[in-house]
């Protein structure tokens, strides 16, 4: 018996996004449930710990976005081989996440001279973390952990559309194996099929690359 998915997560991109993109990369059929932030403090006390995402498989919660990812990355071949892989893969993963957190702080500031600041200082650490990412997938023929796709590949994407909307396309699109890198995830089958499909994202949306 096929085991069933529920995600439950805003109607946004955001954290919820990599996880959809796995389970589509999987061909995992799920449930993508989206909430108005108006309906979320009725929802609150009702989740694990008091956030999301939550992922529900066969009707039992997993919260926290990194375990959720882990556990999908182990079901669909995403995760390293042993523990040496699984290292380089989170040292990675860390990168991007150090990224993403910097592009959330822009994403929900709604004071526009702290937004600006937050803008400057990103584009300042922008080319150290892009260029090491870089240089990990020059190494790696077009991916950042390993010579296949993994899912800090995945995250990356994410991360890529995020800073393309806080800071502006220019500042992340000059990094040849990195635009290399979302090609190759945009090319999966599932990941392709699930971006053409999904409700559209403001500005700088990944359908325009596909």
């Amino acid at each position: 018996m096929a085991h069933t998915y529920k995600l439950t997560y805003f109607d946004l991109t955001a954290r919820g996004e990599p996880i959809r993109m796995i389970l589509s990369y999987g061909e995992i059929p799920f449930e993508d449930k989206r909430i108005q932030f108006a309906d979320w403090p009725k929802l609150k006390p009702t989740t694990p710990l008091g956030q999301l995402p939550v992922l529900e498989v066969d009707g039992k919660p997993i919260p926290h976005t990194i375990a959720i990812l882990r556990y999908l990355a182990s079901i669909v071949k995403l995760d390293g081989k042993d523990a040496k892989e699984n290292v380089v893969l989170d040292i990675a993963v860390e990168t991007l996440l150090d990224l993403q957190k910097l592009g959330f702080e822009i994403m929900f500031e709604n004071d526009a001279a702290k937004k600006k600041e937050k803008v400057e200082k990103l584009k300042q650490l922008l080319p150290v973390y892009f260029g090491k990412l870089e240089e990990y997938a020059k190494k790696h023929n077009g991916y950042i952990a390993f010579e296949r796709i993994s899912w800090a590949d995945i995250l990356f994407v994410c991360v890529y559309e995020l800073l393309a909307n806080v800071a502006g396309k220019e500042a992340v699109a000059s990094y040849p194996s990195l635009q290399q890198v979302k090609k190759n995830v945009l090319a999966a089958k599932g990941v392709n099929k699930w971006i053409k499909n999904r409700p559209a994202v403001q500005g700088y949306d990944l359908k325009q690359d596909l």
